[in-house]
């Protein structure tokens, strides 16, 4: 059994998947231990003191990453109200957006272990964001270039509040619900998922993903969210019927897919 057909087995249901906690308390001693405990207390820093504080500490702990953020904007509708029905990824301005994305790639000293993170905010005018159902994330990567770190769902991924890791069977990354309608503006969300690199692929090869749907529905319905390589996120919903979807992982111009690739993070 690989990695990824052990961590399948698992299920997401009896792991605990969160922000703070991933390893609990590690011994120093072994290099992978170590970089779990420095990427527990970054996620500790980036909800107390916010993502630049997260991003100098691990600067500080040797750890070698690169970050694009980019924006996902809400268009009005013509009575001026904001509408959470549609996004707009051409207009906006990372400086001046609804929803921030921060898509960022990081490792250890000795390159063998990667962290694709994103994260986002909501900084919205109106108070109304949040629609039923869920929102999604995707964190996913090129076939056959990564694979999960480990069997342990809880070395292999990492949430915030309001974002939880689906089980949805698939060897190419992990989607995420997003609880969009308990997120308050200003809050910062975030997944992550740990990898390794395999196969003869070139560090250019070897590129991570980053997506997120936003979902809208006038009945009653919830949605689960899967992930493939290179189709990107996919959702289903409980019951048929029409729900407004927008997905986002582009680089601002709606067509260019949000990445970044081994060469980007890896120490000199």
């Amino acid at each position: 059994m690989n990695r990824r057909s052990a961590l399948k087995s698992l299920g997401v249901a009896g792991a605990a998947v969160t922000g703070t906690g991933v390893l609990g308390r590690v011994s120093a001693a072994n290099p992978d231990r170590k970089y779990f405990a420095i990427q527990e207390a970054a996620n500790e820093i980036r909800e107390k003191q916010g993502r630049q504080a997260m991003l100098r500490f691990l600067e500080k702990k040797g750890i070698g990453y690169d970050t694009v953020r980019r924006p996902m904007v809400i268009t009005e509708k013509d009575d001026d109200s904001v509408s959470t029905d549609e996004f707009d990824n051409v207009d906006g301005s990372p400086s001046d957006c609804d929803i921030c994305l921060d898509f960022t790639l990081y490792t250890n000293s000795q390159n063998t272990i990667y962290t694709i993170d994103m994260e986002w905010t909501y900084d919205l005018e109106a108070s109304d964001y949040g629609q039923q159902p869920d929102d999604g994330a995707a964190l996913y990567y090129t076939d056959g270039c990564w694979d999960y770190y480990s069997n342990s769902l809880s070395e292999t991924t990492y949430t915030s509040n309001y974002v939880t890791a689906e089980d949805d069977n698939n060897n190419d990354g992990i989607a995420y619900s997003v609880d969009d309608v308990s997120a308050g503006d200003g809050d910062n969300l975030y997944c992550g998922l740990n990898i390794e690199p395999i196969g003869d692929c070139t560090i250019d090869q070897r590129e991570v993903f980053g997506q997120y749907m936003h979902t809208w529905t006038d009945v009653e319905v919830s949605s689960s969210f899967g992930v493939s390589f290179p189709a990107g996120i996919s959702v289903s919903y409980s019951v048929d019927t029409e729900v407004g979807e927008q997905t986002t992982g582009t680089e601002g111009d709606g067509d260019t897919l949000m990445t970044l690739d081994q060469s980007e993070a890896t120490l000199d």
